[in-house]
Protein backbone atom coordinates (compact mmCIF):
# COMPACT_ATOMS: atom_id res chain seq x y z
CA UNK A 1 0.00 0.00 0.00
CA UNK A 2 2.84 2.39 0.85
CA UNK A 3 4.52 1.87 -2.55
CA UNK A 4 1.20 2.48 -4.33
CA UNK A 5 0.83 5.86 -2.60
CA UNK A 6 4.44 6.78 -3.41
CA UNK A 7 4.00 5.84 -7.08
CA UNK A 8 0.73 7.79 -7.18
CA UNK A 9 2.40 10.89 -5.73
CA UNK A 10 5.30 10.66 -8.19
CA UNK A 11 2.89 10.27 -11.11
CA UNK A 12 0.89 13.31 -9.96
CA UNK A 13 4.02 15.47 -9.62
CA UNK A 14 5.22 14.36 -13.08
CA UNK A 15 1.83 15.14 -14.61
CA UNK A 16 1.75 18.64 -13.09
CA UNK A 17 5.34 19.32 -14.20
CA UNK A 18 4.64 18.15 -17.76
CA UNK A 19 1.48 20.26 -17.97
CA UNK A 20 3.34 23.39 -16.91
CA UNK A 21 6.24 22.73 -19.28
CA UNK A 22 4.12 22.06 -22.33
CA UNK A 23 1.86 25.05 -21.69
CA UNK A 24 4.79 27.47 -21.49
CA UNK A 25 5.13 27.95 -25.26
CA UNK A 26 1.56 27.48 -26.40
CA UNK A 27 -0.20 30.26 -28.26
CA UNK A 28 -3.90 30.88 -27.84
CA UNK A 29 -5.07 32.92 -30.84
CA UNK A 30 -8.39 33.68 -29.17
CA UNK A 31 -6.54 35.57 -26.41
CA UNK A 32 -4.08 37.41 -28.67
CA UNK A 33 -5.86 40.75 -28.58
CA UNK A 34 -6.31 40.65 -24.80
CA UNK A 35 -2.63 41.44 -24.28
CA UNK A 36 -3.01 45.01 -25.45
CA UNK A 37 -0.88 46.75 -28.07
CA UNK A 38 2.00 44.59 -29.21
CA UNK A 39 4.15 43.43 -32.10
CA UNK A 40 3.50 39.87 -33.21
CA UNK A 41 6.76 38.00 -33.78
CA UNK A 42 6.55 34.66 -35.55
CA UNK A 43 8.72 32.41 -37.67
CA UNK A 44 10.41 29.08 -38.10
CA UNK A 45 13.69 27.22 -37.81
CA UNK A 46 14.98 24.88 -40.52
CA UNK A 47 18.13 22.96 -41.23
CA UNK A 48 20.24 23.69 -44.31
CA UNK A 49 18.22 21.10 -46.27
CA UNK A 50 14.89 22.85 -45.53
CA UNK A 51 13.56 20.50 -42.84
CA UNK A 52 11.66 22.29 -40.06
CA UNK A 53 13.31 21.82 -36.63
CA UNK A 54 11.58 21.59 -33.27
CA UNK A 55 13.26 22.56 -30.01
CA UNK A 56 15.25 25.47 -31.46
CA UNK A 57 15.67 28.46 -29.13
CA UNK A 58 14.93 31.79 -30.77
CA UNK A 59 16.36 34.72 -28.82
CA UNK A 60 15.19 38.27 -29.46
CA UNK A 61 17.29 40.95 -27.75
CA UNK A 62 15.79 44.41 -27.34
CA UNK A 63 17.06 47.64 -25.80
CA UNK A 64 16.00 46.63 -22.28
CA UNK A 65 14.69 43.07 -22.60
CA UNK A 66 15.60 39.62 -23.86
CA UNK A 67 12.95 37.12 -24.94
CA UNK A 68 13.58 33.45 -25.67
CA UNK A 69 11.09 31.18 -27.42
CA UNK A 70 11.34 27.53 -28.43
CA UNK A 71 10.03 26.21 -31.72
CA UNK A 72 7.16 23.73 -31.45
CA UNK A 73 6.84 20.25 -32.98
CA UNK A 74 6.31 21.89 -36.38
CA UNK A 75 9.45 24.05 -36.12
CA UNK A 76 7.52 27.29 -35.56
CA UNK A 77 7.17 29.92 -32.84
CA UNK A 78 4.98 32.98 -32.27
CA UNK A 79 4.56 35.55 -29.53
CA UNK A 80 3.36 39.07 -28.85
CA UNK A 81 6.12 41.42 -27.68
CA UNK A 82 5.94 45.01 -26.38
CA UNK A 83 5.74 47.82 -28.91
CA UNK A 84 9.30 48.97 -28.11
CA UNK A 85 10.63 45.71 -29.63
CA UNK A 86 10.66 47.18 -33.14
CA UNK A 87 12.88 45.35 -35.65
CA UNK A 88 15.24 48.31 -35.96
CA UNK A 89 16.12 48.05 -32.26
CA UNK A 90 16.38 44.27 -31.81
CA UNK A 91 18.77 41.51 -32.76
CA UNK A 92 17.79 37.89 -33.13
CA UNK A 93 19.66 34.60 -32.98
CA UNK A 94 18.79 30.92 -32.96
CA UNK A 95 20.50 27.97 -31.36
CA UNK A 96 20.12 24.29 -30.57
CA UNK A 97 22.68 21.84 -29.20
CA UNK A 98 24.70 20.23 -31.99
CA UNK A 99 23.73 22.88 -34.57
CA UNK A 100 25.18 26.21 -35.68
CA UNK A 101 23.27 29.21 -36.93
CA UNK A 102 23.89 29.56 -40.66
CA UNK A 103 21.67 32.62 -41.24
CA UNK A 104 18.70 34.46 -39.79
CA UNK A 105 16.28 36.81 -41.50
CA UNK A 106 13.86 39.26 -39.90
CA UNK A 107 11.18 40.77 -42.11
CA UNK A 108 8.73 43.38 -40.81
CA UNK A 109 5.17 43.01 -42.09
CA UNK A 110 3.05 45.81 -43.51
CA UNK A 111 2.61 48.87 -41.34
CA UNK A 112 -0.72 49.03 -39.61
CA UNK A 113 -2.51 48.77 -36.29
CA UNK A 114 -1.15 45.23 -35.63
CA UNK A 115 2.52 45.13 -36.63
CA UNK A 116 4.25 41.81 -37.32
CA UNK A 117 7.82 40.60 -37.74
CA UNK A 118 8.74 37.27 -39.30
CA UNK A 119 12.00 35.74 -38.04
CA UNK A 120 13.33 32.65 -39.82
CA UNK A 121 16.48 30.73 -38.91
CA UNK A 122 18.57 28.26 -40.84
CA UNK A 123 20.91 26.03 -38.85
CA UNK A 124 23.46 23.40 -39.88
CA UNK A 125 25.18 20.46 -38.22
Amino acid sequence: MRNDRLIGCIALVALVAMSAASAQYRFDPSAADEQGPSIRYFGSAKDDKGTLLSGVSVQIDGPDSVYVFVTDEEGRFHANLPLDMVPEKVTSKCFRAGLQQLRITARPGPKGPKPTVQVDCVLKR
